[in-house]
């Protein structure tokens, strides 16, 4: 399956070479990116897949906070609702830990983060994938959603259907006749939630 494909995001060009060559002695396919921007470009080409992603939160235009790397993580999301991110940060600071995984981070690693630590969290991830992959083919989503509560049931009904959609079409390769099908929609149905939610097809 795809989850044998991992995309390394880190800016430390030797870094990313070493966590690229580990990844790729036990057995996975390594995407990398150096940049927000280069890591955004790949996730956006319809014909790449990955459902692993190894992201370190110190990134430029700011590499000693975390705030282009936790952008980076919510835009990887939502472009790739079923996306497994096993974040990296050299800052131990718990209100990181907890706003990257209200982003959608699968785990949080502390650097240095020997490869041991990286290997027993993709194999983790792999594992709810596999999951994730019977439950689709059950005809189930898991879905993970980060709401504020005061904003209503009406609003977390909005941010769950936004997601689902998502979910559906990127599993469908962005197929619109198929993933309508699984929705229970008519294709007009589901082009008039893509436009709500400003979804769009990811590049060629």
């Amino acid at each position: 399956m795809s989850a044998s494909t991992v995309l390394i995001v880190e800016d430390d060009a030797s870094l990313r070479d070493w966590l690229s060559g580990s990844l790729e002695d036990m057995g996975y396919s390594v995407l990398s990116a150096g940049s927000p921007v280069e890591a955004l470009a790949i996730a956006r080409q319809a014909h790449t897949s990955f459902d692993l992603a190894v992201l370190d939160l110190g990134l430029p235009p700011h590499p000693n906070e975390p705030t282009a790397g936790l952008e980076l993580l919510r835009l990887l999301i939502l472009e790739r609702p079923s996306l497994k991110v096993v974040v990296l940060t050299g800052q131990d600071e718990p209100s990181v830990a907890l706003t990257a995984i209200g982003l959608g981070a699968f785990d949080f690693l502390n650097k240095p983060a020997g490869t041991q630590r990286v290997r027993e969290a993709l194999a983790r991830a792999v594992l709810f994938l596999q999951a994730e992959k019977q439950l689709s083919t059950d005809g189930q989503a898991r879905m993970t959603l980060t709401a504020p509560i005061s904003e209503g049931v009406r609003e977390f009904g909005e941010a769950a259907q936004e997601r689902l959609v998502r979910s559906v079409l990127a599993e469908s390769q962005f197929n619109v006749a198929q993933a309508a099908r699984k929705l229970g929609l008519s294709r007009e149905h589901l082009y008039y939630f893509m436009k709500k939610f400003g979804i769009e097809r990811a590049s060629p």
